[in-house]
């Protein structure tokens, strides 16, 4: 069957709002973030923009925190 998945990671679980749109705090530009993505770069400016809405407290509990990519 494969090496387990971590449900938050697994898009059949996710929901619509877990892909949103974040304004560039440097240029205004609107990028779209994914929950899982940790930060992306402007298109725009090329600055680096942190995801605002990251939760990674998932990996003080569960068991394939050593394996998460």
């Amino acid at each position: 069957m494969g090496t387990p998945r971590c449900s938050g990671q697994d898009m059949r679980n996710w929901k619509p709002e877990d892909i949103f749109d974040v304004p560039c705090p440097f240029c205004g530009i609107e990028i779209e973030f994914w929950k899982d993505e940790p930060a992306l770069f402007c298109p725009k400016c090329k600055k680096e923009i942190r995801n605002p809405k990251i939760d990674t407290s998932c990996a003080e509990w569960c068991k394939y925190t050593d394996e998460c990519h």
